[in-house]
């Protein structure tokens, strides 16, 4: 009789972001891009598949607003789901669970995360394929119950329609069953048209069977102008980048291929507090070795580091 493993399969990218010294700016106390608990291994070749970017001389540089999370703010959130009770306060966190909901409100960022345990990533037989809205419904009914909740970004653009699953595998790695599949609408957003990248920009609708919304994820700081400084060459951060070398889990890189490079806004991880949106080119593409290959996307600040 073949055995049959449960796998969860869950797609996601692990970026880390260098820090680069580079000629003498302004002073500015930007917090360096953290890299903590992230191995990197040199590569030994570049491959450079796309042109430079053509990029202004200057970026303005944005000072995050600091959230006001305070206990009524998180019971106003709780209410908003449909949730009874007062939220906790655990470390940096308001929790509530209320049944099989679950709230949690970040202090540091303001990020919320509301799940259906009951049926998030979870076995069941309401969340399967054939009970599925369509696509586009999704996205309908991800924008319509954000908006009610009055919970949708006024600069949120669609990003991206996936549909994570829960999949049962025999021993060769084929599919011969599905647990558990929603529609995952993602959103994205953009200051001065360069996009806001990294962990801490983030709003994801989950809509299960019947078109119910099983979960929800958003941290999406708000902020205010700074200042204008002067950022590096497209030229300069590839130099950076080479002398760095690609941070995958691959041991011994081989040659990383580089098909994007475009500037953006780093935002820190929800968990983290954030003073500025720092100026960051990010470069995407391919690693290469040990028989592998791994896709990678990794941030180089486009300003110094505020020693200069």
């Amino acid at each position: 009789m073949r055995k049959i493993f449960i796998m969860l399969i869950i797609s996601s990218l692990f970026t880390a972001g260098i820090i680069v010294q580079t000629t003498k700016q302004p002073n500015i106390k930007i917090h360096p891009l953290s890299i903590n608990n992230i191995k990197g291994f040199r590569t030994v070749s570049f491959v450079l598949n796309t042109t430079l970017p053509k990029v202004p001389k200057k970026m303005m540089v944005y000072k995050c607003v600091e959230p006001n999370v305070t206990p009524e703010y998180a019971s106003v959130i709780a209410k908003r789901f449909g949730m009874d009770g007062q939220p906790k306060k655990v470390f940096g966190e308001f929790i509530l669970t209320d049944g099989n909901y679950h709230l949690e409100v970040n202090t540091k960022s303001g990020r919320i995360a509301y799940t259906d345990a009951s049926r998030w990533m979870v076995g069941n037989n309401i969340d399967k394929p054939s009970n599925l809205p369509s696509d586009k419904k999704a996205i309908e009914i991800a924008i319509n119950y954000l908006s009610k909740k009055g919970l949708m970004p006024a600069d949120a653009t669609l990003r991206s329609v996936t549909h994570p699953k829960v999949v049962a595998m025999d021993k060769y790695g084929n599919t011969i069953g599905v647990g558990f599949e929603d529609v995952k609408i993602s959103f994205t957003r953009k200051i001065n048209g360069f996009p806001v990248v990294g962990a801490g920009s983030k709003l994801d609708v989950e809509i299960g069977g019947n078109g119910d919304v099983i979960n929800v994820y958003k941290v999406w700081r708000d902020y205010r102008p700074y200042k204008k400084y002067s950022i590096i060459t497209p030229e300069q951060a590839l130099e950076k980048l080479k002398k760095t070398g690609i941070f995958t889990g691959i041991k011994s890189v081989d040659k990383a291929e580089i098909d994007k490079i475009y500037l953006g806004y780093y935002a820190k991880s929800a968990s983290e507090k954030q003073t500025y949106l720092q100026p960051v080119y990010v470069f995407e593409g391919y690693a290469k070795g040990e028989n592998r290959i791994e896709k990678f996307k990794q941030y180089i600040p486009a300003i110094p580091s505020p020693e200069g």
